[in-house]
Order: C-alpha cells, then structure tokens, then sequence
C-alpha cells in the first residue's frame, strides 16, 4: 500500500502536472512524442509500474502505442498487439457510451466501477464515486499472467468522428473510442478518486492532442495530394504534346503503386496509343497485340460512365454495380461505392466480375487495381489504370490466443509471438479514390488537348509536304533554265575557262582555310576558351593541328593543345576510335566529376582543361578525327542545343572535306550557284506567304539555314575570284603588249567578244557579288532572328526585335504596284522591358496579325488615286507589369455578329483556299499560354485593331 498525499500538496502537484502536459501538446503536434511525455509524467506521479496508452485497430484489435515502465518491474508491451476478444464487447460499450473507468485490485478480487456520463441518458454526471463488486475470475487469471495485481483504466473518447473507424455505440453517434490509458502496478495498490480524476483530467488532455493530431494528419494528407495533383497537371499542360509518360509514372507514384497504364483509344483520325509502366499484364491474344482494355467486360465498363441514365436495376448499364445485380453477385461483401465512375478493386482473385482477366496477371505481383475512366463530356478517351501489388505483413502478438468465442478461459500467455501473412492485399482508400477522380478530370482535359493538337500538326504536316512538293518543282524548273542558259555560251571557251578556274580554286581553297574559319566562327559563337581539331593518323595514333585551331586572347598563353605531338592513345588505338567511331558524342560539364584516369586527369591539367565536347568528324564513311570544344576558366554545363550545334558543325566539316577534295567548281558552277540563290529567294518568300503560322519557324529556320551554306561558301570565294580575274586579265594585257599585231582570226575574236569591255565591267561584277552576298546573309540573319528555333526555352527577348523581323519578312507585301494599294506603316514605340516569353511563338503572332491586316487592307478597292495609301499603326507601351501590343488597320473592320467568333479554331472569313481559321485561334492559344490577353476592338468601317497584353514577368518561370 502506497500513502496518500495531503491535499493541498496533491492539487499543487496535480496542476502542475497538467499544467506541463497541456503545454507539451500547444508545443507539439506530434502525437508520439506527446503520448511519451503524458505517459512518463503520469507514471512518475502515481508512482505505478507500467503506464501504457492502448489504441483500437479498425478491426477492434488493439496496439500499445506509448509505455513508461518503472526499472523493468514489468515486461514491456510496446509495440504488442491485442486480439479483439481481450477487451468483451459489452466492456467497449461501457467504454464509449458511458465512459466507464475501471479500477482492479486482483489480491483483494474487487473491481471498482465509476462511470463518467450517465449510462442511460449519456449525461456528464457532476458526482462520481467508484462502486466496488467482486472480480470476474477470467478477468482475475488475465491480469494475474500480465503479473499484475492492480490496474486502472480510463477510456479515451473522441467527442467527434475523425478516425474514420466503425462507430462501436448506437446511442451516442458522435463520440468515438479511440483507446484506453491503462496504469498497472505489480502489487497492490489503493487507487482514490482524486488520483482517478486527475487521471481522467490527463485523459482529457490527451484527446484534444489525439484530435490535433488527427487534424493535422488530415491537413498534411490534403496538402500532399494537392501537390501530387500539381505535379501531374503540370506534366500534362506545359507542352501541347502532353509528357504521357512522365505523367503516368508521376501518377503512379503518387499512389505508391507498383505500376500503371495509360491507354488511349483510338477514334477516326489517331490510332490507339499505350503507356506503361513498372509489371505488365499478358496480352489478351498475341498476334494482334490485343491488350486488356480491349476486354468486353472491361471497354463496357469504360463506357458506362457515359451513359445518361439507369435501366430497371436501378443503375447505369455495365456499372460495377449493374454487373453485380445482372450477374446475381448482391450478396458479395463490399462497402458502398461512393465513386460509381471509378472501379477500385481491391484484389483482382476475390473479385467475381475479374475472373477472366485475372489470368493474365498471374505472371505478375499485381494484387490491387484502380480502373480510371477518361472522358470529356460524352466522349470516352481512354481510361487510366493504377496497380499494386501483393504484400506481406508481420503483426508481434501479445501470446497466442484462440478465436474461438466458446473458449472462455483466461489466456496462459502473453509471450510475444509473430505473425506473418504474405500475398495480402491492400484496399483502396476513400481519400485515393477522390485523388483518382481529380486525376480522371485532369488527364481527360489534357488528353483531348491533345488529340486536338496532333489533328493540327497531322494538317500542318500535309501541308509543308505540299509545300515540299511546291519547291521541288521550283528547284526542277530552275535546273532546267539554268542549263538552257549555259547551252548558249561557248563550250570550247567554257572548257578552257572552267580548267583554269577550277585550278586556281584547288591552290588555294584548302581545307586548311575551312578549318580555320569554322573554328573561328565556333568559338565566337560559343564564347569559349578554344575550339581545336585532333586528326588520326593510319596507326589510330594522332595529333592536334595547329591549323585547325582557335583560342581566345586570354588564354593564348597557354599554348597549343600538344599540336605536332604525337598523342598515341592505347585505347582509341586498340579499338580503332572508340566511342567516335560508332559517331557518340563526349559531353563533360566538370572534369572533376567523372571517372577519368589519372593520365587523362593530368593532360587535362597540364593544358587548363575544365570542360569539354569532344565530336567525331567522318571523311565519308571513315573516322577522320574529332572536333573539341573546350574551357579553361572554370567548369561549364553544355547545352543540348550548344552540343547539337557542336554536332552539326562536325557534321558540316566532313561534308566539307569532301567537297574540298572533289573541288571541280568552275565560273559556269558559280553563275549558277548565284542563279540558284535568287531563285530560293524567292521560293523562300512563297513559302514564307504559303506556311501556315503553326509550322512558319521551322521552315523560315531551315530556308535561312540551307541558305547560309552556299552564301558563306560563295562569299568567301568572290575574293579569290577576284584575284583570279585580276590574273587573267594582266596576262592578257601582257600578250596584247608583247603581240600588238595578233593574226586576222584573233582580231576578229577580239572584236566579237569585246575584250575591253570585260575588262573594265568583270571586276564591277564581282564587287556587286560581294554587296548581294553581304545583303543575302544579313536577311538570313534576320530570318533566323525571326524564327528563334534555337531558342525553345522561355528568356527575356526585346518585343521590338521581334516586330522588326516580321515586318522585314512581310517587306515585299508592303511594296505597290499597279494591282495593289500601297501600305504605310506607321510605329509608335514605347520604352519596353525585356520581357520573358517563348520568342518563337510570339514572332508568329506577330506575322499572324500584321499578314491578316495586309490582307485586310489590299482587299479594299481604292475609290480613287488618292486612296490608293493605307496605313498599318504599331503601337507599344508599358503599363504597370505588363507591355500592350496593338496593330491597328484602316480597313473595313468587322460586323459585331462576327466579333465574338474570331478566335475560333476553323473560322475565317476568308474565301475557300485562302485560310484555314486557325491562325487566330492558334495566336489567342500562345498568348493565353503566357497568361496574357489577346483581343480585338472594332467597328464597321472603322478599321480594326488588335492588342496584345503580355506580362512582364512571365508566370512560367516562377
């Protein structure tokens, strides 16, 4: 027997243990470690043995969650679980319904009654006394084999439902038992009502923490499924092409499942598609590659949730539950499906109406599925399915015990014994179901847009192979003239001409002068440190050339990396190459961070080597060498764009290469490169007039970039030309000089070809070469600006640049003639940011409104000369965050029955061949995707203008 405190010295001693309890739960909202504390501090002031909380499972089980034991005078249960039938259901129901506290002395087998509410009205009570009776001898034998002889215990009840377990009281609806705070003591112990109040007083305590905590479990779970479903949204609406893929695997793992599917079925335009993802099923047949959404039983049920109402069952046709009742199946245990679009299935072998399809999952750990429908509006797209797999548990027992309710002895026992079950399955939650339903809305809409997306390019892809045919033609007609042209002249003239033309290109256009250029160029546009060549000789030996090599001025001092050193390396000479044979690419951001050799390490040191791309170059079919891009300063992180670039130079050099060694380019060759150059000229402009806007940055991009070649090539010639003319033309003033009286048949020659005056208009001719080249390469660089292929990413461009190129591409629809009105445009520029956005998608913008607004103003009859002048407004400015863009025309404007249809895909008014609709409809999409506005004000006759409203700083980039 322990003595009793005074009074005054308990209460004191009461309050400030509450008072230390309280705090602990407003510092922390961590369950467990509040469930320790609270434990240890009530055992230390009551001065028991054990002090343990038990918590109730869904299945009425118990576990000890939290325990402080006094010097092991107790074993310890942490951790145990207790089997349901410890605790007799009448025992809960007193529990909950009445909130008995119970009170045992096992020496003197007496067990002492005080219920908290009124067993009958559910009513606190204001005065409580504890009421002994005999013990139960079962009740006496449990606790005796715990080894204890005294023991109080306290339910925990929850004033409301947030545990989400089946309610154990029908009288009281709202509360809910949680657990039991149990204090056991070895021997025995009296027990006063104050100590039994102040433990209720704890337990108190304890569930506003347990409710804090279920509260907080409850936010936290929220929070991570709104971030679960941000992640997938934004995989599935940053790009139009939608990152399938990714977002099946992000969704999959948002439910820690072991795998997945996302099948697309297929529809008039569009084959079916599929995407997995961890263990797969069997294929229904094998031949035809026939899946398992292709099941009869599986496409019904896809299609049920589109179904508009139920039949005499009662529910919709092929629903989960239409089956069931069809099939005869109502009996089958099940809990009522909230989610009748959505089938959770919780084990694929104990569910009837999976019966055929479960085979095909034998060869897998698949054990759960969660079937996801997708459909916009009343259109089924595919479906979204989620599995899990199989399971083993492991469960520690308080001893061994019998089910069986007809044993009635006391356990023997409570010796821990493990429980292992494996193969379980794992039920789908109410809170994952409601997570698949927002994800089923998300992957739908996003689905559909893409569907919609690929009808556009499959359009876009017609035409460019239109206007590939449409080139191909032009460049045919082209040959044809060409050569028409070149049958006129002379051919002995032409022969001898060509030879001594094509000898002189061979003496000084080397490779050794391509090379240089190229490295030059590479570096400049790469801001390296240096660009060098590294050659191969027979033996797969090699060395750096110095030819072929350029450095920055700072790092000059450096030296040549090891060039007309003989670098013999074993590996690349015993596997002939390498990687570079098979055409890979070295990519190395820091040297520092990969696995080279410590030889390796040190060459890189001796020459101050950071980073690097290392490229082959192919002479033909041959490794030749390879083309090194390097630097020094410090480590650097190559671009994929940057190592493409790299690529296609290498790339470039081994064409290069072998023109340079097949070099029979003579005068006639380069008249009809020049030929052929206007001639793209124009071809580039109908194709700038024909492409349509979606597909007008790829084919401006690859006009300007096919165009370069031959430009740089035939610009860097014209000065060899030149010197060449200058020879020939000193050599025959020479022989004039030295033979001023040549034979009859000679001055006739010279009289007929006029030889004075090719040698005053020749060196004029190549003068007017050079200018043309010089203007044909600023236009492809104001092409290339325009199309900004290079730069897909989102980065701070200048507004203005963009809306000069589109007006330099659209500069000869602005021209007159005697069939077109003549165009003013007219710029009002304001002081603008830079501002971030996709710089290719703007520019098309851009040339989507300013070609409608020539189109618009051209398509007006002049009344007279005077109107013969219409006039283009540009005006910018900046307000607050955001810039204005506005085009305005002078035309006819538009009907306000017509207004609100603009930006609909396929409306035009336009007459048929003339426009597709989609060039306003694609422009609204690109500056809705920068959170900008598009819109247009008008009035019938008063012209049109449509302004542009972009912010400053883009959304996207946060």
């Amino acid at each position: 027997m322990m003595g009793k405190l005074p009074d005054q010295l308990l209460g004191t001693t009461q309050e400030g243990l509450l008072h230390r309890i309280a705090n602990r739960i407003r510092q922390s909202l961590e369950l467990k470690e509040i469930l320790n504390t609270m434990v240890a501090e009530v055992r230390d002031y009551l001065g028991t043995d054990r002090v343990k909380v038990y918590q109730f499972n869904p299945d009425s089980s118990g576990v000890v969650i939290a325990e402080s034991i006094n010097n092991y005078r107790l074993p310890s249960l942490v951790g145990l679980h207790f089997p349901a039938d410890d605790i007799p259901p009448y025992a809960r129901e007193l529990f909950l319904r009445s909130r008995q506290r119970s009170v045992v002395d096992v020496t003197n087998s007496q067990i002492g009654i005080s219920p908290l509410d009124h067993p009958q009205t559910g009513e606190t009570q204001q005065e409580s006394d504890i009421r002994y009776r005999p013990l139960d001898p079962c009740h006496a034998e449990y606790l005796t084999a715990m080894g204890v002889k005294s023991s109080v215990v306290v339910p925990i009840v929850l004033e409301e439902i947030s545990t989400g377990k089946k309610q154990l009281s029908s009288s009281n609806p709202s509360a809910q038992l949680w657990g039991l705070l149990a204090c056991h003591h070895s021997e025995s112990r009296n027990v006063t009502e104050e100590e039994l109040q102040f433990i209720q007083a704890v337990v108190d305590q304890v569930g506003v923490a347990i409710a804090q905590s279920i509260l907080l479990n409850q936010v936290r779970s929220q929070a991570k499924q709104e971030a679960n479903i941000n992640r997938v949204t934004e995989l599935l609406y940053t790009s139009p092409t939608v990152k399938s893929q990714a977002a099946l695997e992000e969704a999959v793992a948002t439910f820690n499942g072991s795998g997945g599917r996302l099948y697309l079925l297929a529809d008039e335009n569009q084959p079916r598609e599929l995407y997995t993802y961890g263990n797969q099923p069997d294929f229904l047949d094998v031949e035809p590659n026939r899946v398992v959404e292709e099941n009869y039983l599986w496409k019904n049920f896809l299609h049920s949730v589109i179904e508009p109402g139920c039949d005499s069952t009662g529910y919709k046709p092929w629903s989960v539950q239409w089956m069931r009742s069809v099939y005869n199946l109502g009996n089958y245990k099940e809990e009522v499906n909230n989610h009748p679009n959505l089938w959770a299935i919780d084990d694929i072998y104990r569910e009837p109406l999976f019966r055929t399809l479960a085979p095909f999952f034998e060869s897998t750990s698949v054990r759960g599925l969660l079937i996801i429908p997708l459909h916009y509006g009343s259109h089924i797209v595919g479906c979204l399915t989620i599995f899990r797999d199989e399971v083993n548990t492991e469960i520690l027992w308080s001893g061994w015990h019998n089910p069986d309710t007809r044993q009635l002895m006391a356990r023997q026992s409570f010796e821990v014994w493990k429980q292992e079950k494996k193969g379980q399955a794992q039920a789908w939650t109410e809170e994952e179901i409601k997570y698949a339903q927002a994800l089923s809305e998300r992957f739908s809409t996003a689905i559909k847009q893409y569907r919609l997306y690929q009808q556009v390019q499959a359009l876009n892809a017609n035409l460019e192979q239109q206007v590939q045919e449409r080139t191909e033609q032009l460049q045919q007609k082209t040959q044809q003239l060409e050569l028409s042209n070149l049958e006129l002249e002379n051919f002995i003239s032409r022969q001898k001409a060509l030879a001594s033309i094509v000898a002189k290109i061979r003496d000084s256009l080397d490779i050794e002068e391509i090379f240089r250029i190229t490295t030059k160029e590479l570096t400049q546009v790469l801001d390296s440190d240096r660009v060098s060549v590294y050659r191969f000789n027979s033996d797969w030996g090699g060395e750096f050339v110095a030819d072929f090599e350029c450095v920055t001025p700072r790092w000059l001092d450096v030296g040549n990396l090891g060039v007309n050193t003989v670098w013999d390396d074993t590996y690349l000479q015993e596997t002939q190459g390498g990687r570079y044979r098979q055409g890979e690419v070295l990519v190395v951001n820091d040297i520092s961070q990969e696995d080279f050799s410590q030889c390796h390490l040190d060459i890189y040191e001796q020459f101050h080597i950071k980073a690097f791309i290392t490229v082959p170059i192919f002479f033909e079919q041959s490794l030749w060498g390879i083309l090194g891009v390097y630097q020094h300063q410090a480590s650097r992180y190559w671009e994929n764009s940057e190592v493409e670039f790299v690529s296609q130079i290498a790339a470039q050099l081994g064409v290069a290469m072998q023109h340079a060694s097949l070099l029979t380019h003579n005068r006639e060759k380069s008249e009809q490169l020049s030929k052929t150059l206007i001639n793209l000229q124009e071809t580039q402009t109908q194709l700038i007039q024909t492409e349509k806007m979606s597909s007008l940055g790829q084919l401006v991009a690859g006009i300007a970039h096919e165009i370069n070649n031959p430009v740089n090539f035939i610009h860097a010639n014209l000065s060899h030309l030149k010197e060449y003319t200058d020879n020939i033309l000193r050599v025959l003033s020479s022989y004039q000089e030295y033979c001023p009286e040549p034979p009859t048949e000679m001055k006739t020659l010279l009289e007929e070809t006029d030889v004075e005056y090719i040698a005053e208009d020749l060196p004029k001719l190549c003068s007017s070469l050079s200018i043309g080249t010089k203007r044909i390469q600023s236009i492809v660089l104001s092409l290339r600006n325009f199309s900004r292929l290079d730069e897909a990413e989102m980065k701070s461009v200048d507004i203005h640049d963009g809306i000069e190129g589109t007006l330099l591409i659209l500069q000869h629809r602005l021209k007159t003639d005697a069939s077109k009105v003549a165009i003013n445009i007219v710029k009002e520029y304001g002081e603008l940011p830079l501002v971030e956005c996709y710089a290719g998608q703007l520019n098309q913008v851009f040339m989507n409104l300013l070609a409608n607004a020539i189109d618009e103003v051209q398509s007006i009859e002049p009344a007279s000369e005077e109107d013969n002048v219409k006039t283009i407004k540009i005006t910018t400015e900046c307000i607050d965050e955001r810039v204005k863009i506005s085009i305005k025309d002078d035309g006819n404007g538009i009907p306000p029955e017509i207004l609100d249809k603009l930006f609909d895909p396929f409306f035009t008014t336009k007459p048929v061949g003339k426009g597709t609709g989609l060039g306003l409809s694609i422009s609204y999409k690109i500056i809705e995707k920068h959170f900008g506005k598009l819109y247009c004000n008008s009035q019938p006759g008063g012209g049109a203008e449509f302004a542009i409203e972009l912010p400053i700083k883009s959304a996207l980039c946060t």
